[in-house]
């Protein structure tokens, strides 16, 4: 898997080797404007999709600041067939790493381009806390994708649900 992400001046190389140049700017990227035509759903549909993973936030930024191929490990635990999704509410924490200056800030165009190119969904959400709108909608055939030690071991234990995430830095597993 090789993508090209074209910023400002510079060409960046999206593949197993190279994810980010660290110094690549981003001039006048906003997540507002980068998002709004990503297709907005229903739970429903999540649930009726053919293996769904939602992603919380975190989970996002990992896969490139480890710098993982997102799509090859996830046919590695999953399979070639699955459907993505992000909550309302991640776009939101997405906007707020922006208004912050976060150190995490420098993956979002990569993360935007990521959510378009492999053609995530947002799920309509009415509860701005992520991890509290993944628990509310706790689906045994909807798969959460997490690298937040609370919430996997509550989904595990309180719900009896497997978890995708990151492990040893360096690939995924489903626990």
């Amino acid at each position: 898997m090789n993508t090209r992400i074209k910023s400002n001046k510079k060409l960046i190389s999206v593949s197993n080797s190279t994810i980010l140049k660290e110094d690549s700017k981003f001039e006048k990227f906003s997540i507002e404007n980068s998002v709004f035509d990503l297709e907005k759903i229903d739970f429903d549909f999540v649930k009726n999709s053919i293996n769904p993973i939602i992603f919380d936030t975190n989970f996002l930024f990992v896969t490139f600041e480890f710098k993982l191929d997102l799509i090859s490990e996830l046919e590695k635990v999953i399979g070639k067939t699955y459907t993505l999704f992000i909550y309302e509410g991640t776009v939101d924490e997405l906007k707020a790493v922006e208004r912050k200056g976060d150190k995490n800030k420098k993956f979002l165009p990569l993360i935007v381009k990521m959510l378009h190119l492999y053609n995530f969904k947002i799920i309509r959400s009415e509860i701005s806390y992520i991890d509290e709108q993944i628990l509310s909608n706790i689906n045994s055939g909807v798969l959460i994708a997490t690298n937040d030690k609370e919430l996997r071991q509550i989904i595990q234990k309180k719900y009896f649900q497997k978890v995708l995430y990151m492990r040893q830095k360096s690939y995924f597993e489903i626990i």
